[in-house]
């Protein structure tokens, strides 16, 4: 027996683009390719650079908020952080977003749809996905195999990877 997804749910399709809409005006990043001795290296070091302003991000969360009926925030919220850099120190700092959905509305269906369609609108390739304990990982696991059928009849075959990062 093998399952089938509806790709058409309204509401996965909402929480899709209150994410993907958040990064309008993202410039799409190519893969950059070098060749060098006949040897061949994919560089992907600017895959995902958000090249947004503070301030483009913000008009975007406004928009996605209103439209979703949700009290606009004055500001972004961010996370900050020293990091050591190949340059020195220096300070990262980027945005941060939360997606709310009740129990049992495919949530793990929408983030993983929505880094395919974060792919395929604005070239970004590198994802981490962090889960609290080892069923819920084994649950995103699985899931990752039994819509990878359906991901590429949506997507044209996307090429993507992934594997469990354990620092213990």
């Amino acid at each position: 027996m093998q399952l089938r997804f509806d790709a058409n749910q309204d509401y996965q399709l909402q929480a899709i683009g209150a994410v993907t809409d958040l990064f309008d005006g993202q410039t799409y990043a190519l893969p950059k390719v070098q060749f060098t001795l006949g040897v061949h290296s994919a560089l992907s070091a600017n895959a995902n650079q958000l090249d947004l302003e503070e301030a483009t991000l913000l008009d975007n969360l406004q928009t996605v908020q209103k439209r979703n009926r949700i009290a606009p925030d004055g500001k972004l919220e961010l996370i900050e952080a020293p990091i050591e850099t190949a340059a020195g120190a220096k300070t990262a700092r980027f945005a941060n977003f939360s997606v709310e959905m009740e129990t049992g509305t495919g949530k793990t269906y929408v983030y993983l749809r929505t880094l395919l369609e974060l792919n395929k609108r604005y070239g970004m390739r590198k994802f981490i996905i962090v889960v609290p304990s080892v069923a819920i990982r084994e649950g995103v696991l699985k899931t990752l195999h039994m819509t990878s059928e359906h991901f590429r009849g949506l997507y044209g075959n996307p090429v993507y990877r992934y594997y469990v990062y354990d620092s213990a």
